[in-house]
């Protein structure tokens, strides 16, 4: 057995003490309150910088910069509800546009060509920016209305072309117009100036196949129709109409003109000197080009033929066999520098190739499209009933 041990007892201090301090505890807390002291320092450094900014931000936000301007109307100093007063007030979209073709001129309105401005947009656009800056609106454009404002200008703007003495014309080129202003508006518009895209085109040829009765008619005259396509509706010469109607210019006519024709009726080409339908059996439409004349047959038998405009000499239309695959009441159409909204009785019959109606020009009887098959609107409309998916369309030279 082990002896037992008893603990060995210390002697106690008569009057206990603290226990000593050591610096270790005294650095820490130290440290601690260097710290906090920084910390609490850089938060408010951060927090009197974030309120500065804050406020210079705010300031500037609620003020364009001096000697702003946007189309040319000072709103420099201006606040963002006055800004959008002296906007409204200026009727931007009512400032004019001048159209140009050469030394030739035409003023508008931006509203006349379909086009409005954001104005809260432009307003937001103008409190970032810098001070002097001429600020550009941010335009909405309207295509439907744009293409009727172009239509009704194409009236001044298109100059005919004359059979004899053979005088090329000029008109205008509505899808490209369309087109242009589609893709970059701003960019067209930025200067109150824009170019117009114009067609050359050709004299109308003199037919010899004319049916005169010794009959005459009364032919009035229509918006967009010219001498040269009125003496080839009705298979006579131009100078024969400007005898009978004492015309000394053949340019000057006007809406409503009251024209003596000297035959009894439109000029139908005979059967005999129409091309052979592509098929016996059912419906079939050919396209001349040399002639530029749709024809329709049923069964072998022409039943009915109109003017058209085909592809002009860099957008050629396709020649060959080909078939209707697919038609449209209305359909958009775009290509390489030309955008047309809701084009009427598109019938496509080979890629991006078709025969639609035509509500741009009114240039039947000579090339003017980019590669279709152009027709009035009311005849498109007939060929449109006519034809159904499958049906045959023969191109020829």
């Amino acid at each position: 057995m082990y002896a037992q041990q008893r603990p060995v007892e210390h002697p106690q201090p008569k009057h206990p003490q603290n226990p000593p301090r050591t610096a270790k505890p005294q650095r820490s807390m130290s440290w601690l309150m260097i710290g906090g002291i920084l910390g609490s320092s850089v938060l408010f450094l951060l927090l009197l910088v974030f309120v500065v900014v804050l406020y210079s931000y705010s300031s500037s936000g609620d003020e364009i910069a001096a000697n702003v301007t946007v189309a040319g109307i000072d709103v420099g100093g201006q606040s963002q509800e006055e800004a959008i007063q002296t906007l409204n007030a200026a009727n931007i979209a009512y400032q004019p546009l001048q159209l140009t073709d050469g030394t030739r001129n035409w003023t508008v309105t931006l509203a006349d060509m379909g086009v409005n401005v954001d104005v809260a947009l432009t307003v937001d656009t103008a409190l970032d920016a810098a001070a002097g800056t001429n600020v550009t609106p941010w335009y909405t454009i309207d295509l439907n209305q744009t293409q009727m404002g172009l239509l009704g200008l194409s009236s001044q703007v298109n100059v005919a072309a004359v059979a004899e003495p053979p005088q090329k014309g000029r008109a205008m080129d509505v899808p490209v117009m369309l087109s242009r202003l589609y893709g970059n508006l701003s960019g067209e518009l930025s200067d109150g100036v824009m170019e117009l895209s114009m067609i050359e085109t050709d004299p109308p040829v003199v037919e010899d196949k004319a049916k005169y009765t010794g009959e005459k008619t009364v032919h009035v005259v229509e918006q967009g129709e010219e001498l040269g396509l009125i003496a080839r509706q009705y298979g006579v010469s131009v100078d024969d109409i400007m005898a009978l109607n004492e015309i000394d210019n053949p340019d000057l006519l006007y809406v409503g003109q009251e024209l003596t024709i000297p035959t009894a009726g439109v000029y139908e080409p005979p059967v005999a000197e129409a091309p052979a339908a592509p098929t016996t059996t059912g419906r079939s439409l050919v396209v001349s080009v040399s002639d530029q004349r749709i024809y329709a047959y049923e069964n072998g038998q022409l039943v009915h033929s109109h003017l058209v405009s085909t592809g002009l000499p860099d957008t050629p239309t396709v020649l060959g066999d080909y078939q209707v695959y697919v038609k449209y009441e209305a359909t958009d159409m775009s290509g390489p520098g030309y955008y047309l909204p809701q084009v009427p009785y598109t019938m496509y019959f080979y890629q991006g190739y078709g025969i639609h109606g035509t509500y741009w020009h009114n240039a039947f009887g000579r090339p003017m499209s980019h590669g279709c098959v152009n027709l009035p609107v009311d005849e498109a409309q007939w060929f449109f009933n006519f034809a159904s998916v499958g049906t045959p369309v023969r191109v020829i030279a």
